[in-house]
């Protein structure tokens, strides 16, 4: 048992001697008991801790009364209980200002950290209350309205830490908030960025660490200010990157263009020579337009078409020339050979490619080879044609004497299929092959006649 509780029992003890002998003179029992709830009130306010010596005083003289009442000697005892009443009034009226002014040093502890949890923001209704709470502690202390004080300062302690509590436990926006910056912060360097914004990519790159740091510390309002910043930085290092890498791949379109204007090829590859030029005109419009990305996706199809047209000497290619302008419609005739025309279509649920080219015109979707061979110059990959793309497709005569193999005689019986029925007409939908949508469908209408990757060679071959 502890002093205070003891002490408490030695008292009633003497209380209810003092009721069992009063037969005389009566006994100061009131006196007593006042003394005895008057050394409990200072106790409230943790007398011993703030006037122990006042407080060590008023038991004494309450425990005193014992030895006057056995004694009979009452006058002392009444005088012994409000002599130890007086005492322990002293230790209350001392103790409590000191248990308020504490109490509102604990509160505003409790303020800070929940603050620096961002309980400002992730908790803000609790912590507008702790601070009116706090604030209102203050102005009792003032007007020394010291109870007052320290209950108001008891209710915003409690406040703050339910509202530090509830904060910590939005640490996980504070998490996603950190990943999403470090997303911005990657794409950002993946364009470039440490060449062409260093300055606010270091800043996102450091207030984003110091972010992360926040978090372990569970300081969120550091934290959330510090990703707010990094925020900011990195999207702006990000913006700066995209257009510095446009501008970059903007300019080496621009020399590749010009240096296919300088070669022979862009007289034999009129078409592609004139698409790059098209596109780094429209990659020029997007830049100044704020759209990077597109800008830079045009630059590099100006590029590529570029440089198609200044190797088309070098790749023995007529891009350019007549026998693809001549391939829209009708039968043609190269290098003595005949050949029909076909035009890629665009089919998002049965995408063109040539196997399925062959198999229509040979009945053998194992000779796409024939028609890549007679396409070459128009192909650059036999995996990708583009919707709109005219090809050769060359006519297949019937073999003269023995077959000596059996594609030989699929050729043979296609061929003569072929010319009985020399109309085209559309090849009727295979369930058997459908394939997913493709996601390459134009916006409106499909160039009637462009070079390029396209439609991919199904998986078969």
């Amino acid at each position: 048992m502890n002093r205070p509780r003891k002490t408490a029992a030695v008292i009633g003890i003497i209380i209810m001697a003092a009721l069992a002998l009063g037969c005389g003179e009566p006994i100061p029992v009131r006196e007593m008991s006042l003394a005895r709830m008057e050394i409990t009130r200072a106790e409230s306010v943790r007398a011993d801790k703030y006037a122990p010596a006042e407080m060590s005083e008023a038991r004494k003289l309450l425990l005193g009364t014992h030895e006057y009442i056995k004694n009979d000697e009452l006058d002392k005892t009444k005088q012994g209980a409000l002599d130890s009443f007086k005492k322990a009034r002293e230790a209350y009226e001392k103790s409590l200002p000191l248990l308020a002014r504490d109490t509102m040093e604990i509160a505003e502890k409790s303020l800070g950290e929940a603050g620096e949890a961002g309980a400002d923001m992730l908790a803000k209704d609790e912590f507008d209350r702790a601070q009116a709470a706090y604030k209102s502690a203050g102005e009792n202390f003032e007007s020394k309205k010291y109870y007052e004080s320290y209950q108001a300062a008891l209710e915003a302690d409690k406040l703050a830490k339910s509202a530090r509590n509830s904060a910590l436990g939005k640490r996980a926006i504070l998490k996603e908030a950190i990943a999403e910056v470090d997303s911005v912060i990657a794409e950002a360097v993946k364009h470039n960025a440490r060449r062409h914004s260093p300055e606010k990519l270091q800043t996102a790159e450091e207030n984003n660490k110091t972010a992360s740091e926040s978090l372990d510390g569970l300081q969120l309002k550091k934290g959330f200010a510090a990703v707010a910043i990094a925020k900011t930085s990195a999207d702006e290092a990000y913006l700066d990157a995209l257009k510095g890498s446009s501008a970059d791949d903007l300019a080496a379109a621009e020399a590749a263009v010009a240096r296919a204007g300088k070669s022979e090829g862009a007289s034999l590859a009129r078409d592609e020579f004139a698409a790059s030029k098209e596109s780094l005109v429209r990659a020029k419009e997007a830049h100044e337009g704020g759209r990077y990305r597109e800008s830079m996706v045009l630059s590099a199809e100006a590029a590529r078409l570029a440089a198609s047209a200044e190797g088309a000497k070098k790749a023995g290619t007529l891009a350019g020339g007549k026998d693809r302008d001549a391939g829209v419609a009708g039968d043609l005739e190269r290098d003595g050979k005949e050949y029909k025309s076909y035009r890629v279509k665009y089919n998002p649920a049965r995408r063109d490619c040539l196997w399925r080219i062959a198999e229509r015109y040979y009945g053998n979707p194992r000779l796409w080879t024939r028609i890549y061979a007679a396409n070459r110059d128009n192909i650059r990959n036999p995996h990708f044609i583009k919707p709109g793309q005219t090809l050769r497709i060359p006519i297949l005569k019937p073999a003269k004497g023995n077959l000596k193999s059996s594609e030989e005689k699929v050729v043979e019986q296609s061929a003569i299929r072929m010319e009985a029925a020399p109309e085209e007409k559309d090849p009727e939908e295979d369930p058997g092959l459908d394939e997913a949508p493709s996601d390459d469908e134009p916006e409106e209408e499909v160039p009637s006649d462009e070079t390029g990757e396209g439609v991919p060679l199904d998986e078969q071959m």
